[in-house]
């Protein structure tokens, strides 16, 4: 029974990989991403618990997060909350809220370090 965990992280590699990024859809749902994997919902979200060890809304806010620190380091003069919703974050508290839980301080406390 455990023969689906090698096909799906197989698939979750190409669909991390994947251009445009999926986390930069701030409506991606966990139904949308097992139809990446060409899996169900049930699969799909059993791999990100088990397999990746983190719920799929910590997965998504940590794609997203790291996304928006490397675009800041390439675009220093766009503005982080810009970028935070450029990222797939659907607004300024939902990004600082995954970002303080992420890293334990605010995100302009981060970038001035």
């Amino acid at each position: 029974m455990q023969n689906w965990k090698p096909r799906i992280a197989e698939r979750y590699a190409a669909l991390i990989s994947a251009e445009p990024p999926f986390f930069l859809n701030p409506d991606y749902t966990i139904e949308d991403m097992a139809a990446g994997l060409g899996t169900n919902r049930s699969y799909a979200s059993k791999y990100v618990n088990e397999e990746l060890g983190i719920s799929f809304p910590r997965l998504l806010n940590k794609l997203r997060i790291a996304h928006m620190i490397r675009l800041h380091h390439e675009n220093p003069e766009i503005p982080i909350y810009k970028l935070a919703i450029m990222c797939g974050f659907k607004g300024a508290y939902s990004f600082r809220r995954a970002f303080y839980k992420e890293y334990n301080m605010k995100p302009m406390e981060y970038f001035k370090k």
